[in-house]
């Protein structure tokens, strides 16, 4: 079975930080401060439809990025590295920049017609990457949801 990801829960993760300590929090704001102010704007856009982990076993379906992906590399590097002084160990696996759109559930979600999926042709939907927001993730029966705790504008040098 598939469990698609709500509309307004489609974002790409830069970093995962897992559970975190209520003081640390103003620590990761102050480093995303500086990290934000460090990039300017960028656009990226949708592009093609992938899987996670391989075709085999598929566990994650998502869309891909096209665009200034240089500058979103940067961004995520200068930002794996920023936390990873306060603690955060550095993610092992190469960074694909992807928005999730269903999770597989079960081996019943194998069933999906997957060579449908990864032929679908996706709307060239354009935007402009303007700011980092850092989110809280809050599991709940009907799936997560994402509390905004507060966003970092892109080149805000104030």
């Amino acid at each position: 079975m598939v469990k698609w990801v709500r509309p307004e829960n489609c974002h790409v993760t830069l970093k995962f930080l897992g559970n975190v300590k209520k003081a640390t929090l103003s620590k990761i704001e102050r480093h995303l401060v500086r990290v934000a102010a460090s990039h300017n704007q960028f656009q990226i856009t949708l592009s093609y439809p992938g899987v996670f982990p391989n075709k085999r076993f598929p566990r994650i379906l998502w869309l891909g990025l096209k665009g200034d992906l240089k500058s979103l590399g940067r961004l995520q590097c200068d930002m794996e590295r920023s936390l990873e002084t306060l603690g955060f160990e550095a993610e092992k696996r190469s960074f694909v920049p992807h928005i999730t759109v269903g999770r597989i559930k079960g081996s019943k979600g194998r069933a999906l017609d997957l060579e449908r999926f990864l032929g679908c042709t996706i709307p060239s939907i354009e935007t402009d990457v303007d700011a980092i927001h850092l989110y809280q993730s809050i599991l709940t029966p009907s799936g997560p949801e994402y509390r905004r705790l507060s966003s970092f504008p892109l080149g805000d040098l104030s």
